[in-house]
């Protein structure tokens, strides 16, 4: 089993010199709404993503801020608003809410924060997503004491289950938390773009972008995807750094058949950069011969 160097005792799966060819199905991108251009109406959003040829869709379990960006609260959609917004979302193929980023978790998570954790959870069995983001700052591997990392996980485990959904941490490191013990209902989004930024810290331990896919398998519930310039992330997709081709081979790789959702900064990136970054994914998965 492979290990990180310096990461004794948690294995992960091992890495194949050669990996046989999967393939990627049928691609399944989704747009996260926050702000799309001027539109900040979040129906209009979802029409617009509709309309733009995603087959599925993502948002934020937050109200946003006035004037910027837009999500829902799901404190604030009652019993009739999370009908309506199940009906309104029901012909995506996947639906993917991330959490509020105030509801990080923590080597030690507070009770409030696992609340919230919990209530998010309900409201996206409610709309009917499929998946729920969660950013974590997760202890050392080498912590001598663990046993609150590990209660977090189970109790976010049970939730998850109860609401039907499958809940993905987004790390910047510390994935091999995800087989220490492994729950069923609790796996990696992997945010491709923050893996490259501080000269690509995140990716490094493993080789490259293409081998920390492959190292993550089966544990990899879910994909952001943007871009990073070197100084901006959340850039439009093929116009900074990531080796896009790396990242669809390595999906290739485990045979990947989750969403791969479309991040991308309103400030940095317009309704056709949108488009045009779709069109980017499509062709090189095309060119690479990875599609059914």
């Amino acid at each position: 089993m492979a290990t990180l160097a310096g990461t004794p005792g948690i294995a992960m799966a091992p890495i194949l010199a050669k990996p046989e060819k999967k393939g990627l199905g049928a691609l399944n991108l989704a747009f996260m709404c926050w702000r799309i251009g001027d539109i900040l109406d979040f129906d209009a959003q979802v029409q617009w993503v509709k309309q733009a040829g995603f087959e599925s869709i993502a948002f934020h379990a937050s109200a946003g801020d006035p004037g910027k960006w837009r999500g829902i609260d799901p404190a604030h959609a009652d019993a009739q608003e999370r009908r309506r917004l199940c009906d309104l979302l029901a012909t995506f193929r996947r639906r993917e809410i991330h959490a509020p980023f105030s509801a990080e978790l923590a080597p030690e998570t507070p009770p409030v924060v696992l609340e919230q954790l919990e209530a998010t959870f309900a409201f996206a069995g409610d709309v009917g997503a499929n998946a729920v983001t969660v950013h974590a700052k997760p202890p050392p591997l080498d912590a001598p004491d663990t046993t609150s990392w590990h209660k977090t996980l189970d109790r976010l485990d049970r939730a998850a289950a109860t609401a039907g959904i499958r809940m993905g941490i987004e790390f910047m490191k510390g994935f091999e938390w995800l087989r220490a013990p492994r729950h069923e209902h609790i796996g990696a989004t992997l945010d491709v773009g923050h893996m490259y930024l501080n000269n690509g810290a995140g990716y490094q331990p493993y080789g490259g972008i293409r081998e920390q896919i492959r190292v993550l398998g089966d544990v990899l519930f879910h994909i952001h995807i943007h871009d990073y310039d070197g100084e901006y992330d959340h850039r439009e997709i093929g116009k900074g750094r990531v080796d896009i081709d790396a990242v669809l081979l390595g999906l290739a790789d485990i045979g990947y058949r989750g969403v791969l959702c479309l991040e991308l900064n309103p400030d940095r990136v317009t309704p056709e950069g949108i488009v045009r970054s779709a069109a980017f994914l499509r062709n090189r998965a095309r060119e690479l011969d990875l599609l059914d």
